[in-house]
């Protein structure tokens, strides 16, 4: 990940649309584990993660459970 790739908007990291999708999938494709992902990525909360991935579960009508997700 570069510098581009996130844009710091006072305390919040904002990351772009092409990040995010980048670990939506290596986290549903079993390529990567949360803490893996954060890690390659620079991701700083778990929440951000999670929050990405319930918003794709909506958005997809994905009936694709996540370890991560309750829901």
């Amino acid at each position: 990940m570069n510098r581009l790739d996130t844009k710091t908007k006072g305390s919040y990291v904002r990351y772009t649309a092409k990040t995010q999708e980048s670990v939506i999938n290596a986290l549903l494709s079993g390529e990567l584990l949360l803490e893996e992902a954060m890690a390659k990525y620079g991701i700083l909360s778990k929440k951000t993660v999670i929050r990405w991935l319930k918003k794709h579960q909506l958005e997809e009508g994905n009936c694709q459970t996540s370890p991560y997700t309750s829901s």
